[in-house]
């Protein structure tokens, strides 16, 4: 998720952790540990595909978590004695996973496991930003931020911290049970499917975005909590198959076709191949759009793999976002006929 939401949550794992030692200082240095792993931002890579492939790997592997925090740990203690050696590797350990763990549950992709590579884990069951995680936390840190003595900040980050674990256990429950809706859907609508994704759409955890992948073609669609009956719609799209057939040798499409776990389409613009990632954005927007080769119908020609402009159209898919919510006939794109 979002920098700013992690500190939160770091500070909130610190403060449970060591808040009877110094809550205060539990709690701001839980912040401060939680901001490390996305400085990860600063790395140079070659290309934009490397950046945002290699993002949420080393700095987010649970395995390097654990070989760290025990040496971390024993820095900081001698840097500040105010914990013991204990409370400071929880401190730490706790942190730097829950960290990961968040990021884990956001449909961007995130490394759990590296130095291993199975694809990277991306749950979808939160959105990258949710104000109702998020805002219960800042109320618990400002309140022991100003006043950490009073008995009423202490429950106050206590009651904000159990009801974001709550929140997060929340959607991870509705996104499961919207999987297996979807996969009667499909079911019966006569559609096969290799990958299938269901994820929380912008700010809340209402409206669910589906995305079905087969060799040939890919589909879209909404559901929405809030509806009164069981159909679900889709909406078709062409995903390029023979683009796939003519690059998939290529090292930046086996790149994203892994970091993507199969959701992703191919498209040509000019003498451009361009992939997009279908995770983030939605139709005919996709956040992450990258050249992969040339084709001048001579053969395919490597290209760097560098991201190209995509046509920003977020304020008007998030007002979507929030009417389809309350009303499923509205609708955000009309290019492909309901199936």
């Amino acid at each position: 998720m979002d920098t700013i939401t992690q500190a939160l949550l770091g500070g909130a794992v610190g403060y449970v952790v060591a808040g009877k030692t110094s809550r205060r200082k539990a709690m701001l240095w839980g912040a401060t540990i939680a901001v490390l792993p996305d400085l990860d931002v600063l790395i140079p890579y070659d290309n934009d595909l490397d950046s945002m492939t290699f993002h949420r790997s080393w700095t987010h592997s649970w395995f390097v978590h654990t070989a760290i925090a025990p040496i971390l740990a024993l820095l900081a203690q001698r840097f500040d004695k105010t914990f013991s050696f204990s409370q400071w590797f929880l401190i730490i350990w706790l942190v730097l996973i829950t960290h990961a763990g968040l990021d884990a549950l956001t449909v961007y992709g995130t490394q759990l496991f590296w130095p291993l590579m199975p694809p990277p884990v991306s749950g979808g069951s939160v959105f990258i930003i949710d104000p109702t995680y998020s805002i219960p936390l800042l109320a618990g840190f400002l309140a022991i931020l100003v006043l950490p003595e009073k008995r009423i900040s202490n429950k106050l980050m206590r009651y904000s911290f159990m009801f974001s674990c709550l929140y997060l256990v929340w959607g991870y429950g509705i996104q499961l049970w919207m999987e297996n809706q979807t996969k009667k859907a499909l079911a019966l609508q006569n559609i096969t499917h290799s990958q299938l994704q269901v994820s929380a759409t912008a700010f809340n955890t209402l409206l669910w975005r589906i995305v079905v992948v087969d060799d040939k073609h890919y589909f879209e669609g909404f559901k929405s909590l809030l509806e009164n009956n069981d159909t679900f719609q889709f909406k078709r799209y062409d995903r390029g198959a023979g683009l796939i057939d003519k690059t998939q040798n290529l090292a930046a499409y086996q790149r994203i076709n892994w970091f993507t776990n199969g959701l992703f389409k191919l498209e040509k613009q000019g003498n451009v191949i361009v992939a997009s990632d279908l995770r983030m954005g939605m139709e005919p927007s996709y956040f992450f759009r990258f050249k992969l080769a040339y084709d001048n119908g001579n053969g395919v020609q490597v290209t760097t793999p560098n991201r190209i402009h995509s046509e920003n159209n977020r304020r008007e898919g998030v007002r979507w976002v929030w009417q389809r919510i309350w009303n499923p006939a509205v609708q955000f794109n009309n290019d492909s006929g309901l199936l």
